[in-house]
């Protein structure tokens, strides 16, 4: 099909792609009906329909944002520092037996009766309750008619789509949790209600655990970052018994470290270009076995809007100045800590529920308003077993 105007046209700068979108119909159009498409509320003019056909070419470039930035899309170090771990029920219960120090033992004299010894043990319970991590997003009942209408363009203009906020709402789920973990890392975990109300859980870490290097390391000049990890090293050894190896710390912190003045004293020209320190440098300094973990990732809040900038607009779960230092993420087959999963009470029918393990999403309906809810719950807490394993320390 292709249209033809003999006499002046004022819609004549649109006149070639209508005819280029027109190609493959058939039969031909008289100038009324190009004048009435063009003019009228139709789906060419944007009258009657959400969309101008002109605005429809534009909308085939139209780009998605991603949902989250890279930094909140990396994987998750809480996930190996305290895996989770499903349980069924809301409150959980550990126990920790320890055999105390047993020494060498004794000598008997000739004809004499050996001498007696038996060993002591300690028993030490805890009970912790599971948290609940769950908020809905309300869908009013127009939305909802458009989000699942069967035209992709007033599914568009509806907004987001269903899947999408559910998405949402999960990965909101997820950050919360490795939110807690971090918490529980330093130490106390504050969990706060909508209501205003908050509670306070305390994670055991010794005070001896909590410390500050002995200068800055900010003070790059006369900062000595060596002395101090070699001692949080032994002080985690004098605890638990085992050497601390793991150093957790985000890139602004460990820039420091290849910036500081006492570490560059330790380089030597050779095959260098530059005397600046690599990871392996600084690790040949440290303890056989150690470790640095750079870990950045975080998560925009609600208030950065659009914003997508690193590192303005995110809030990290392991913040600049600060280095988290553990021992192996495994003990004698034991992890050092873990994340226990819950279950979950979920709607099946208009008056009936079921018991789920792990976190559950759901559309809820309301009957009286017929206002539709999507829900995401889940149960967890964050149990440090041994909580001696881990070193908080101020550096900057």
């Amino acid at each position: 099909m292709h249209v033809t105007v003999n006499e002046p046209f004022p819609h004549a700068e649109k006149l070639a792609r209508l005819n280029e979108w027109l190609r493959d119909l058939p039969g031909e159009l008289r100038r009324e009906d190009v004048h009435r498409l063009l003019s009228e509320g139709n789906v060419f003019s944007g009258g009657a329909a959400p969309f101008d056909i002109w605005d429809q070419a534009a909308l085939t470039d139209l780009i998605q944002r991603p949902l989250t930035t890279m930094f909140e899309d990396q994987p998750r170090l809480g996930d190996l520092l305290a895996p989770i771990r499903p349980i069924q029920a809301r409150v959980a219960k550990l126990r920790v037996g320890q055999t105390l120090a047993f020494g060498k033992g004794q000598f008997k004299a000739p004809d004499a009766t050996p001498a007696l010894y038996k060993p002591n043990q300690t028993w030490q319970e805890s009970v912790i309750e599971l948290a609940l991590l769950e908020e809905m997003e309300r869908v009013a009942s127009e939305d909802f008619l458009r989000l699942n209408s069967p035209d992709e363009v007033i599914r568009r203009a509806a907004g987001v789509d269903l899947v999408t906020r559910g998405r949402i709402l999960a990965i909101r789920n997820e950050r919360l949790t490795e939110w807690m973990r971090w918490q529980a890392f330093f130490g106390q975990l504050t969990i706060t209600y909508p209501s205003g109300g908050q509670l306070f859980v305390d994670y055991g870490i010794p005070a001896g655990n909590k410390v500050q290097a002995s200068v800055l390391w900010s003070t790059t000049a006369s900062a000595d970052p060596i002395t101090d990890i070699r001692a949080w090293a032994n002080q985690l050894a004098k605890v638990s018994g085992f050497y601390g190896l793991r150093l957790h710390m985000s890139s602004d912190t460990y820039d420091l470290l290849i910036r500081n003045a006492n570490i560059k004293g330790f380089l030597t020209s050779t095959n260098r270009s530059m005397l600046i320190p690599t990871k392996q440098d600084i690790i040949t300094l440290l303890r056989d076995g150690t470790d640095i973990v750079i870990y950045d990732n975080g998560y925009r809040d609600d208030n950065q809007g659009s914003s997508r900038g690193v590192p303005d607009s995110l809030t990290r779960y392991l913040p600049y100045g600060y280095v988290l230092m553990t021992t192996e993420y495994t003990i004698e087959g034991e992890p050092i800590a873990e994340t226990l999963d819950g279950q979950v009470i979920v709607s099946t029918g208009y008056n009936t529920v079921d018991i789920r393990q792990g976190p559950q999403s759901e559309v809820m309906l309301d009957h009286m308003s017929k206002t539709h809810y999507w829900r995401q719950a889940s149960a967890r807490i964050p149990r440090l077993i041994y909580p001696e394993c881990f070193l908080v320390a101020k550096v900057a």
